[in-house]
């Protein structure tokens, strides 16, 4: 077995910068095009508790979303030109994107729930899962043993880049909230305040992963195979 390349947390920053940089032109119109999305949909939330199952619902699918889009574009360079592009390269397995994610998320929150310490074994080795299921297009259930194999060797790293990452996103979302802040918390203050949570947050929390997938593997991702058809199943 090859041995796992050895992580520097110092250059997964680095690489996250320079990923932010190179494909700054692309990221930006898809940054800002779901951060729109994302804050016109919170407005559901005033329908009452339908509306608010409703704001879920897209939310999740515009996080989803986002988060496949940018995983192509930093893990697949040059396979896209324009948000086009990246969306055609995402859909076929959008379907399985969000199974991943539910599926971690579910997994993760009943871990630090019961005992703390086992929701951060498995958010340390299924840090990578939505992007080895977006690039590499495998099921949801071989994407996340493909996480695993990938952090093998890199736990303490990856978990203290998650961590590191976490927090810095957090104080990110924080300063946006607090400048949203005067605007009160109806529909203009929670709509700004999503939006603008959606364009200074959401890159880092979508590249950080990406970049440290790129890492894991040391050498990109396969192209998609043709009979990748079956976007539905969660295999």
């Amino acid at each position: 077995m090859t041995p796992a390349p050895q992580l520097s947390i110092g250059e997964l920053f680095g690489s996250m910068r320079r990923a932010l940089l190179e494909q700054r032109v692309l990221l930006i119109r898809v940054t800002v095009l779901f951060a729109a999305l994302s804050g016109l949909a919170s407005a559901i939330e005033l329908a009452g508790t339908f509306g608010t199952a409703i704001s879920i619902g897209i939310q999740l699918l515009f996080s989803v979303s986002y988060s496949g889009l940018v995983a192509v574009l930093i893990c697949l360079p040059g396979r896209a030109e324009g948000v086009g592009d990246l969306w055609s390269e995402t859909t076929p397995v959008l379907a399985r994107l969000i199974w991943i994610r539910l599926l971690s998320a579910i997994g993760i929150a009943a871990g630090l729930f019961l005992l703390i310490v086992p929701g951060l074994i498995l958010m340390t080795i299924w840090a990578v899962a939505f992007q080895v299921v977006a690039v590499e297009r495998t099921g949801v259930l071989p994407g996340l043993t493909r996480s695993r194999e990938l952090v093998r060797g890199n736990g303490w790293r990856v978990f203290a880049f998650i961590l590191l990452l976490g927090l810095v996103t957090a104080t990110v979302a924080l300063l946006a909230m607090l400048v949203a802040l005067p605007l009160g918390t109806g529909v203009l203050g929670g709509a700004v305040a999503v939006f603008l949570i959606g364009l200074a947050a959401a890159p880092l929390a979508a590249v950080g992963p990406a970049v440290l997938y790129g890492h894991l593997t040391g050498e990109g991702a396969r192209p998609p195979s043709p009979e990748d058809t079956d976007p539905y199943a969660p295999q």
